[in-house]
């Protein structure tokens, strides 16, 4: 049997959580989200790797025997975040502009190269569609848009989650195909703006 390529991503109940998620499927990985919050998913397996963004967090994670003998990684969100209080053997991946890059490593050290995969498929109707629809529109501000009766766009929109279920990357909600679809290309989002000079302004 070969590495578990799993990564859990530990919740903290913020915006940062289905973005997490969202980065390690760019990196060509799958991610689970860990909520110690909830009541524990028999479905969760064995990890490979553990994503942590509060140091309170590393004493759970240590003692859930779904992260036994995973690599672990804190996650600093914010620049003023203390490496200092991060336990040996807890790989720290900075705020800095290479954090994806640092990410990328980690990854790649404790679970080899990922496993490629190809995107789902989709029609460009469907991709017309669920774009709409993924980007902040209710069903029915999708159906009107596109001339649609809602029964059609509920349709595609579980066509689309069923094919990713099949490929082995399960879609939740809304959000998360919104994630699927940004990492298979689907859809393009618009860049950051770089806002340090209105900052330096004011």
């Amino acid at each position: 049997m070969g590495t578990v390529q799993t990564v859990g991503v530990v919740m903290e109940h913020d915006l940062s959580d289905q973005a997490m998620i969202g980065l390690v499927g760019r990196c060509g990985y799958s991610a689970v989200p860990l909520d110690f919050e909830q009541p524990q998913e028999a479905s969760t397996g064995a990890l490979g790797a553990v994503l942590v963004r509060d140091v309170a967090r590393l004493a759970t994670v240590a003692a859930d025997a779904r992260c036994a003998g995973a690599s672990v990684a804190m996650v600093l969100v914010h620049h003023t975040q203390q490496e200092a209080m991060v336990p040996r053997g807890v790989t720290v991946i900075p705020a800095t502009d290479d954090a994806t890059k640092h990410l990328r490593e980690f990854l790649s050290t404790a679970l080899g190269a990922p496993q490629p995969k190809g995107a789902v498929k989709m029609s460009r109707r469907e991709q017309e569609v669920l774009t709409t629809y993924v980007m902040g529109s209710t069903v029915e501000e999708a159906a009107a848009q596109h001339y649609l009766a809602t029964s059609t766009v509920r349709t595609h929109y579980r066509r689309a989650t069923n094919r990713y279920t099949a490929a082995g990357r399960p879609v939740a909600n809304k959000a998360h195909l919104l994630l699927q679809m940004v990492a298979d290309g689907w859809i393009q989002l618009p860049e950051r703006p770089d806002l340090s000079e209105d900052e330096t302004d004011g």
